[in-house]
């Protein structure tokens, strides 16, 4: 009968390393390399790297003892054998390695969070700048806008406004107040013509010269009269054929400026409610208006949508609209 000897790790530790000792253990128990790594949860590539003793120089000396310490008790051999082992192959590095390895990590890591905080820091002031960039864009077109109108309304007020179309209703048509209306040739000479007569007549007759100038005085009135309400019916009297080419009414107080295609200013300046506005000149016309809402305009007999402004800003576009 046979008796097996209790096999002794420490000899074999003499010639063997750790490695080899772990796979012979290995091997007396039956287990594969896959059954070690399983139980001791660590990738197979690993366990075979212990057994041929090839560790990785990049790998810490205390996790690779941590490995051994693992598969000897697994295995049931010291863990001091194991290590001792282990030491004798030289591959031990310095104890200060662990450490230099430990201060450079903790180093990067510094300079990372402030690499982090610094990018935070950037983003911060680059949001800063373009929210002050936006504000100061938006108050310098608010402080032109405002300039811009005063402006405008400082020329309106030194520049003398264009003269209003007068009604034919405002014409006064009264005899007595003969002066308002323009002279005309036949005003200047009727007078003139009763001077002489009335130079060239006798004095036996003196009593009829009187009778003879008021007449001739009321005619000549009578004809400046009807040749002043002719002219106003000529004025009045429109051809439907020929609208005006810009016409406008105004329901309230409004600013505007119209140019024409030359630059050629047609009107600057403020027209009142109940105010209308006949202009011509080359197209196209350029418009200025302040309050859109106050005025409704004719543009060739067609009357044109001003709704699209009402928005309590300035209106500028231009006829015809491309």
């Amino acid at each position: 009968m046979t008796i097996e000897q209790p096999h002794d790790f420490q000899d074999d530790s003499q010639a063997a390393g750790p490695g080899q000792l772990l796979r012979n253990a290995r091997e007396q128990l039956g287990w594969t390399r896959e059954q070690v790594a399983s139980r001791i949860h660590l990738r197979l590539t690993l366990i075979a790297a212990i057994e041929s003793d090839t560790y990785d120089k990049h790998t810490s000396h205390t996790f690779i003892r941590g490995y051994l310490r693992t598969y000897a008790k697994l295995v049931g051999i010291p863990e001091e054998t194991i290590l001792a082992a282990y030491d004798k192959l030289g591959l031990t590095p310095p104890d200060n390695i662990d450490m230099q390895s430990f201060s450079r990590r903790s180093r990067q890591q510094a300079n990372d969070s402030r690499l982090k905080v610094v990018t935070w820091l950037v983003i911060l002031v680059l949001i800063a700048l373009s929210v002050a960039w936006w504000w100061q864009s938006t108050a310098r077109r608010s402080a032109g806008d405002e300039a811009l109108a005063a402006t405008e309304m400082s020329a309106t007020s030194s520049t003398p406004a264009a003269p209003a179309i007068t009604p034919p209703d405002a014409i006064n048509t009264d005899p007595v107040e003969g002066a308002a209306i323009a002279p005309t040739a036949t005003d200047v000479t009727a007078p003139a013509v009763v001077s002489d007569a009335t130079a060239t007549l006798a004095p036996a007759s003196a009593a009829v010269v009187p009778t003879d100038v008021s007449a001739a005085v009321g005619t000549a009135t009578d004809a400046a009269v009807s040749g002043a309400n002719g002219t106003e019916s000529n004025e009045a009297v429109v051809d439907p054929a020929t609208a005006p080419q810009l016409k406008m009414s105004f329901t309230a107080d409004c600013w505007l400026d119209v140019k024409d295609a030359n630059g050629k200013t047609l009107f600057s300046g403020l027209k009142k409610a109940n105010d209308e506005l006949v202009l011509e000149g080359a197209e196209p016309l350029k418009f200025i208006i302040g309050a859109p809402m106050a005025v409704k305009l004719d543009y060739k007999g067609q009357s044109f949508d001003m709704s699209r402004y009402n928005n309590g800003r300035t209106a500028r576009f231009s006829l015809p609209q491309e």
